[in-house]
């Protein structure tokens, strides 16, 4: 079906099939290529697009270029979904660029370019996504604990949460006293990924490295792409992995306090809890092995939770001693949940 569909609606043919991350791609000729599901409005994805082509045009290496259809659509459906085609990019990376180098010269050469587009706009905006999404888990938690029967999620649910909502609530203070957020120069604006980590850019083959998605693009402040691949690093508990990444992205430019500062915040919230809670919740009945899924996922959580808060701590009292130390928390902090 897909060979059939992608020939009647490309003219191309599909001579491999292969697995790309989680999407689908194929082999036509020497060309590669790659469908992804259309989950946002055109206008969303034309901003991307354009994004991606300035990107290119400054020397980012390794952007794919969108394939229109043979009736010039930019989304068509392939095997019963609307889908966008990418072609990967022909030539091999010479740029000898590691993926923190790149991610920095994104940053700097995506600044200012400010979208139109509300849903793409997240700079500025992380106090309100996050009171938001705090507010829905705290409603969550009002209907959970009411309930007559109780499922080993539920329960765990409610023994957490009070923890993960004060930790939520120091993230919120700390964006707004250290972070400073409310007075952020529009100047540092920039090109950023929704959940950057090390490996977000998908690797086709050998000559092909870090191949980079312009769907994942949203604009925000670089602490965003710096906050969340440590988050990434300290959940693995792998710290030679954030210490290689953050020599990379600062070679010849460390990061300065106030940027320090933003990314203490985005590790301090705990969005990994929030997505989970969120994604079961939400979806909570839809799937009959969800629920064994979803508690593996959450004792993973857990089981993290007291060795990612001290590489977190750490971090910040390395980063910003001053601001960090006493009144936010230390790396002797007790986690009476996981005991």
């Amino acid at each position: 079906m897909l060979e059939k569909n992608v020939y009647d609606q490309y003219g191309l043919y599909c001579d491999e099939k292969y697995q790309f991350g989680q999407y689908e791609g194929f082999r036509s000729g020497s060309q590669y290529y790659v469908l992804m599901p259309s989950l946002r409005r055109h206008d969303h994805l034309w901003v991307q697009l354009e994004w991606a082509k300035r990107l290119k045009a400054r020397g980012v290496p390794q952007i794919t270029d969108l394939v229109p259809d043979m009736g010039g659509n930019a989304v068509t459906r392939v095997d019963g979904v609307q889908q966008l085609l990418f072609q990967l990019p022909e030539e091999e990376d010479r740029s000898g660029l590691s993926e923190g180098e790149t991610l920095a010269m994104m940053h700097e050469f995506g600044k200012g370019w400010v979208p139109e587009v509300n849903d793409l706009h997240l700079y500025g905006r992380w106090l309100s996504f996050w009171e938001r999404r705090i507010e829905q888990l705290e409603a969550f938690h009002r209907t959970i604990d009411q309930r007559l029967q109780k499922t080993a999620f539920d329960q765990q649910f409610l023994y957490t949460f009070p923890y993960y909502l004060g930790r939520a609530e120091t993230a919120m203070q700390w964006l707004v006293e250290e972070g400073m957020e409310q007075t952020l120069s529009p100047s540092m604006g920039t090109i950023n990924h929704t959940r950057f980590k090390p490996g977000a850019w998908m690797v086709a083959d050998e000559n092909r490295t870090q191949v980079k998605l312009p769907l994942s693009f949203v604009y925000d402040h670089p602490a965003r792409d710096v906050g969340e691949c440590l988050r990434y690093c300290y959940e693995q508990d792998d710290l030679s992995l954030a210490s290689d990444f953050l020599e990379a992205y600062t070679r010849g430019q460390p990061l300065q306090p106030p940027m320090w500062a933003l990314v203490g915040a985005r590790l301090l919230f705990p969005l990994t809890y929030v997505e989970l809670m969120e994604e079961h919740y939400l979806n909570e009945g839809t799937k009959e092995v969800r629920a064994d899924v979803d508690e593996e996922k959450f004792e993973q959580v857990l089981e993290h939770e007291e060795s990612y808060m001290k590489h977190t701590a750490q971090c910040l009292l390395d980063a910003l001693p001053e601001a960090s130390k006493g009144q936010w928390f230390t790396r002797d902090r007790a986690f009476a949940f996981i005991q």
